[in-house]
């Protein structure tokens, strides 16, 4: 009976490490909104856009899988006028929506980066006035 609880004992401390190891968690170390994106890079990074502009939300996303997903979800004045779901290729993966701003689009903007449970994981906010 010892014997048993000693070997039972035993491969609970050998299992332990393998239940205590953490699964990947998706992050979004860098995030921005800008006027373009070229070779994966964001460019023209700005905080205020007018009407008529393309403004280009940008993840670079770590911890994922091939096939994970995040959600880009944009609104203005706290309502939400645009949500976009995106396939992550890999671990490390840069991916982007844009939105045009047409007129009626004034105001203060907020894009957020969320996973698939609708954490938030990243929040970046601009302004857009008129032309």
């Amino acid at each position: 009976m010892k014997k048993t609880a000693v070997v039972i004992l035993a491969l609970i401390v050998l299992a332990l490490p393998a239940i205590a190891e953490e699964q990947p968690t998706l992050t979004i170390p860098e995030s921005g909104v800008g006027s373009g994106v070229e070779e994966r890079a964001l460019v023209g990074v700005s905080d205020r856009f007018r009407v008529g502009d393309q403004v280009w939300f940008w993840t670079r996303v770590t911890g994922g899988a091939d096939g994970d997903r995040i959600r880009h979800v944009w609104r203005k004045d706290g309502e939400e006028k645009l949500s976009v779901g995106l396939t992550l290729g890999g671990a490390h993966w840069r991916t982007w929506t844009r939105k045009t701003l047409h007129p009626g689009s004034e105001g203060a903007w907020t894009v957020e980066a969320r996973d698939e449970e609708g954490n938030v994981l990243a929040t970046t906010v601009f302004v857009c006035e008129a032309p």
